[in-house]
């Protein structure tokens, strides 16, 4: 059977998109100008079954303009680019790809780490523009001790790369106590906790009421001048203007953002030069072999939902839907 399905990027990798065109499916994409407006168009006029979602938001009232659409499907582990309560209201299942990026991620967040401690995009830039400054010392990871916060897939990649270079590594996430034995990685007994001990702090947590502004100036307090903060979850996490404030006084030694509140930010949310900050653009997912397995799960889980056939658990974010459509299903809505 044949489905019509709407995927919100240019393109979608071979891996994704063979799997889809093998099955029957029609598939309408989204340019990059004007994207959002565009898919919202795209819903609204279009008899669209399945939505294959990468960046763009999708709204409650985008969902609703669409009658058709019985399954959105993430190529991304995140989700909050999805008005989840809308989607649950019509019945839809709202799919996630966990684990497809993990370890392109785990690795960026690394390389962040020892950008941030050694300071090399500043030094990067002054050499390139005909210095030679050698007198700022940086700080060797050996011994330090990684904090992070959440710890799901990407955050244990983070943890064993980290512990190969020879930090401690400690985590903190709220189901943490039903991961059973993590060790070396140590247990903190609370965000303070974790934020008190932390030499580093990695985040890795999903974006959701209790974590919005988790990393506020409390917190930045309590990591302390000498602290690095590493963010490639959700830019949600962090107070910006506490954050920012904190690095012009000096109150925190660096940070590295790869994800922002807003994406890509308005001019109003401009961070301007802002001493020891590394920013890029959300790429910690973006290499080849991330881009082929989430477009590849994702086109899995759309056609699996699609055609009736079980999910893998953990993979629906909305897992009352599968037991209200059929209680059967109660497996596949195991909590994540």
């Amino acid at each position: 059977m044949s489905f019509r399905i709407l995927v919100t990027a240019p393109q979608l990798e071979p891996a994704g998109r063979a799997l889809l065109e093998e099955a029957g499916c029609r598939l309408d994409f989204v340019a990059p100008a004007g994207a959002r407006p565009v898919m919202e168009a795209l819903l609204a006029a279009n008899p669209y079954e399945g939505v294959l979602s990468r960046s763009i938001p999708i709204s409650g009232a985008a969902i609703a303009s669409c009658p058709s659409l019985r399954v959105i499907s993430r190529a991304a582990a995140g989700y909050d680019a999805i008005d989840l309560p809308a989607a649950t209201a019509r019945g839809i299942p709202v799919l996630a790809a966990p684990g497809a990026n993990a370890q392109s991620v785990a690795e960026y967040t690394i390389g962040l780490i020892i950008a941030a401690a050694r300071d090399i995009p500043r030094l990067d830039r002054a050499t390139q523009a005909g210095g030679w400054e050698r007198g700022t010392l940086g700080i060797e990871l050996h011994g330090r001790t990684l904090g992070l916060l959440g710890y799901g897939r990407i955050a244990r990649g983070v943890a064993r790369i980290a512990l190969a270079i020879g930090m401690r590594v400690l985590a903190w996430s709220p189901r943490l106590h039903q991961a059973g034995d993590i060790a070396p990685v140590e247990r903190a007994a609370s965000v303070e906790d974790l934020l008190d001990r932390a030499d580093i702090l990695s985040l890795h947590a999903p974006l959701n009421a209790a974590t919005r502004n988790i990393i506020d100036a409390v917190a930045l307090a309590r990591l302390g001048k000498e602290g690095i903060l590493v963010n490639t979850a959700r830019g949600g996490l962090v107070e910006e203007a506490a954050l920012v404030a904190a690095l012009r006084e000096g109150r925190l030694r660096a940070a590295a953002l790869d994800v922002r509140p807003t994406e890509p930010p308005p001019p109003e949310l401009a961070l301007g030069e802002v001493p020891n900050l590394i920013l890029t653009p959300h790429m910690g997912a973006a290499t080849t072999v991330a881009r082929a397995a989430t477009a590849r799960a994702a086109a899995t889980h759309l056609l699996h939902a699609l055609t009736g056939r079980p999910l893998p658990p953990g993979v629906c974010v909305n897992p009352e839907v599968l037991v209200r459509s059929d209680p059967s299903r109660q497996e596949a809505a195991s909590p994540r």
